[in-house]
């Protein structure tokens, strides 16, 4: 499941406020309340960060709202991640730590490296459905950070970046105000989102380097991704047992954290890490395990099938699925 952090998702939802929106009209746009109850280190679900900036974009009628969102970043927006990149010696160091542990604040894209000759390539290809604005703010985010690690260090604006490329078809305006915002050629309609810039820039050193306070964030970090992926891993553990079960027939929380060997409040604990819940899990394999059997058996067997003790209770859960009945349903297909 991919997410982001909650700290990535605030720093947007503190942007927005600061332009005059309050954070729960927001997240009620967004159909989102949830957020306000969310445990710490608990993770936002990708399609809420996606919707947050598609919001952003739409309420303040800024086609560029992602742009001044990633100029806007923090080194505390990305969480531990933000201090490890900052306390390392150079670029070149804290693009092998973004590498590392880019998941930390979001597992949304999948993030590559590479130098050739005298240029360096960083490329980001999302992995969910999303909108510019996300890819905006990913690629401002970047050349800011840069921009705030090196300071001094920074060469003049017409000689870093080399240029920045974008997969998406920007009008002619918003190319040229994106031109004057990042300092550098925009290239748009174009096969991959990435930034180009000289390699000289990678042994340039930060003027925040800091090896003790490094050490220490890479400890932190590397155990922080170690429990994502625990987390991650309980989730599909989960999901796999239930796609083997022959019927969903008593399918409980207790049942599933035996197996686990842990309480179902831990277990719910560390599912909630992810944003999930293990009734969501049991209610997506009910919904496929429909679409995949209905009109090949009766609706009472069906229903037993799926763990429904009661036909009314299926009747409702695929009211609330597919907004019909299952014989409107049948009858439509």
């Amino acid at each position: 499941m991919q997410t982001t952090s909650q700290r990535y998702f605030s720093s947007a939802l503190d942007f927005i406020e600061q332009c005059g929106i309050t954070p729960l009209v927001v997240l009620q746009a967004i159909d989102f309340e949830e957020f306000s109850r969310y445990r710490k280190q608990q993770r936002v679900a990708a399609h809420y960060y996606c919707a947050l900036l598609d919001y952003g974009k739409e309420a303040l009628n800024d086609p560029l709202f992602g742009l001044r969102l990633g100029n806007d970043i923090h080194h505390y927006d990305y969480g531990v991640l933000g201090y490890l990149v900052e306390s390392s010696e150079n670029l070149a160091v804290a693009i092998q730590h973004l590498l590392a542990f880019d998941q930390l604040v979001a597992n949304i894209g999948q993030t590559e490296f590479r130098i050739e000759q005298q240029r360096a390539t960083l490329r980001w290809t999302p992995q969910v459905q999303c909108s510019e604005q996300v890819v905006l703010r990913n690629m401002a985010t970047w050349l800011a950070t840069t921009k705030q690690l090196l300071g001094e260090h920074m060469p003049e604006d017409d000689q870093a970046p080399n240029h920045i490329s974008f997969c998406h078809p920007f009008t002619t305006a918003q190319r040229e105000e994106m031109i004057q915002q990042l300092g550098c050629q925009i290239l748009v309609n174009q096969p991959f989102n990435e930034i180009v810039f000289p390699s000289e820039l990678l042994s340039l050193t930060f003027r925040s380097e800091n090896p003790q306070l490094h050490q220490t964030m890479v400890a932190i970090s590397q155990q922080e991704l170690s429990e994502l992926h625990a987390n991650h891993c309980l989730k599909d553990q989960i999901i796999a047992l239930l796609q083997r079960k022959p019927d969903l027939q008593d399918c409980s929380l207790i049942q599933f954290a035996n197996v686990f060997h842990m309480s179902p409040r831990t277990l719910q604990r560390q599912l909630k890490k992810t944003d999930c819940h293990f009734a969501t899990l049991l209610d997506d394999e009910r919904k496929q395990r429909t679409l995949k059997y209905i009109g090949q058996m009766r609706l009472g067997d069906l229903s037993l099938l799926l763990g429904f003790n009661e036909q009314s209770s299926f009747n409702r859960a695929f009211k609330r699925w597919f907004n019909c009945s299952p014989r409107v349903y049948l009858s439509s297909n």
